[in-house]
């Protein structure tokens, strides 16, 4: 397939804890024209400042379905770094409830599997003191943020009201999904191997895990290999789904 007869492809980029729509903007240019980055904005940050922070999860799930099931397409696939993993899945299934179908696919990075989520240590995050030491030991914040009481006191606010988020997930067991899963994850994290690979019980589709070098951020940490495999993994996307769209004609 030639890249200019290539299908376009949707990757909406659903942040971490504390992050926001802007870290995914570089990979526009790391990433090919085909790759269409839709980076996913939630409420209190980047374009959408003035809205106020939402503390519980399905409020944030549905805040965001409103705004996809106006723009997904049929061609697109969701990628989500740690609770943006867990946030794409459950608008899956919101998506899903409203009969606009799911994704081509389901990345999750950094993500434990919604039936294996741990999240009491972070209820206990509670002084700004916890919340700097837990930026510091995940290693994704820039140094510069610290040196700005501003910047630090937005990071802080947003991180404490994210974490709440996590903490107010609750797992129930749900029809399956369809689609295919891909779980990546950084060998020197603290999320262990099983819990990313419980992934699979979430979805009849096919799943894969592949791990990489680096922590919690192993993605900064090792661009071009990530980048790399990323592109692979949504080209092997694309293919399968050109090739069904095919057998259905």
């Amino acid at each position: 397939m030639f890249e200019r007869d290539r299908k376009s492809l949707s990757l909406y980029c659903f942040p971490c804890a504390g992050g926001s729509a802007n870290s995914f903007l570089r990979w526009r240019t790391s990433l090919p024209p085909w790759i269409r980055i839709r980076p996913v904005e939630l409420p209190g940050r980047g374009v959408k400042i003035r809205e106020p922070l939402l503390r519980d999860f399905d409020a944030v799930v549905e805040n965001l379905t409103q705004e996809l099931v106006r723009e997904s397409s049929d061609r697109c696939v969701f990628f989500g770094h740690s609770l943006g993993a867990l946030i794409a899945y459950r608008c899956v299934y919101a998506l899903r409830a409203r009969r606009k179908g799911e994704p081509m696919a389901l990345i999750a990075a950094c993500s434990a599997a919604p039936c294996r989520r741990r999240d009491e240590r972070l209820a206990r995050l509670k002084t700004d003191e916890d919340l700097i030491g837990e930026l510091v030991r995940l290693n994704g914040t820039p140094p510069e943020l610290f040196k700005s009481k501003e910047l630090l006191r937005l990071a802080l606010d947003t991180l404490a009201a994210d974490f709440a988020v996590c903490s107010s997930f609750s797992f129930k067991k749900r029809e399956k999904l369809s689609l295919d899963i891909v779980v990546l994850g950084g060998r020197d994290d603290m999320i262990e191997e099983d819990a990313l690979s419980a992934w699979r019980e979430e979805t009849l589709g096919q799943t894969a895990l592949l791990m990489f070098a680096g922590g919690h951020f192993f993605f900064n940490e090792n661009e071009n290999v990530f980048f790399a495999r990323l592109i692979s993994e949504l080209d092997r996307t694309s293919r399968a789904s050109c090739r069904c769209d095919c057998v259905n004609r």
